[in-house]
């Protein structure tokens, strides 16, 4: 039809809104043909769940690692440019609100949004303060069940324990039902203590800034843990029931293609790591990241990219 009027091809998400309509105004009968076909990006959602991005806001970091970049107004270790990072941005890190846009883009591309997993990202989880995690989660979850309309309130402090319980047994019923939810922190933040209010929170997976898992190379990098905390924190989330996730780094300073590679087989051969899940982060130089320093004198030297690529496969 663009071929015949001499007109421009609509996008599928043009198209999907203009089917949508029709099928709500009863002018055509569903089609879940027309939905599968004009769904953007399928592979967001072929498990049948969505994953939803919400960054928190910028917080002090207790890490001095040397990879990590520090820029002004977004949280530690994240940069502009990031689809979640500008969305968080441009919504005031507003919880509410980047769950609803999120849903509501997913919705627009033709997926389904009724299973979210919530992946709560942004510096370190468990150094924020215990009244935000509270209030932040009751929020991605207000957002799924479409109550509290519009921006948030950002007073956190009046937010008690059972808001957040009654968000979540209001979710059970919801048109967006959160089935997972994960959040980042670093292994040595991990302790029995801690557990208990991630269960307390709803949290299901818990993502570890793992790194390295070789003491001299986390030391060079001054990552602030070592091998030990790993393994503890491994455990104890293993053993509460949590599915673990590391977040792993290859081409740090101190490390080789040897090293990472062997590294990579003893991930899954010691009982004592055996993730449930893995995010391969190869390590990148950021200007605003101290090892920038360390490469423009000289005392560090990245892999080339085909090194890189290699390693990966």
């Amino acid at each position: 039809m663009a071929k015949k009027y001499r007109i421009p091809c609509p996008s599928n998400i043009a198209l999907l809104k203009t089917y949508h309509e029709l099928v709500e105004n009863k002018n055509i009968e569903p089609s879940g043909k027309i939905e599968v076909l004009l769904r953007t990006r399928p592979v967001r959602s072929l498990s049948g769940i969505v994953n939803v991005s919400v960054l928190t806001k910028p917080y002090p970091c207790p890490g001095k690692c040397l990879y990590c970049p520090s820029e002004k107004g977004i949280p530690k270790s994240y940069v502009s440019g990031e689809p979640a990072v500008e969305r968080a941005k441009g919504l005031n890190y507003d919880p509410y609100l980047q769950v609803k846009k999120r849903v509501e883009m997913l919705e627009s591309e033709g997926h389904p949004t009724d299973k979210i997993e919530l992946r709560i990202v942004g510096g370190t989880w468990s150094y924020y303060p215990k009244k935000y995690q509270e209030w932040f989660i009751k929020k991605c979850f207000d957002a799924c069940n479409d109550v509290g309309r519009g921006p948030t309130s950002r007073n956190y402090r009046n937010v008690r324990r059972s808001d957040l319980l009654k968000s979540q047994k209001l979710n059970e019923k919801a048109k967006h039902r959160v089935v997972g939810l994960s959040i980042e922190t670093r292994p040595d933040f991990i302790n029995p203590k801690g557990i208990k209010r991630l269960r307390e929170m709803g949290v299901t997976m818990v993502e570890l800034g793992v790194q390295s898992i070789y003491d001299d190379v986390l030391k060079k990098n001054s990552r602030g843990h070592g091998t030990k905390e790993i393994i503890s924190a491994t455990k104890l989330l293993k053993d509460a029931g949590f599915k673990v996730l590391y977040q792993m780094m290859p081409n740090l300073l101190g490390s080789t293609l040897k090293k990472d590679e062997k590294m990579f087989r003893e991930l899954f051969s010691r009982p004592d790591f055996q993730p449930d899940l893995l995010k391969i982060y190869p390590c990148a130089l950021v200007k605003s990241a101290p090892l920038y320093r360390w490469w423009k004198n000289k005392k560090y030297q990245p892999y080339t990219e085909k090194q890189l690529i290699g390693l990966i496969k």
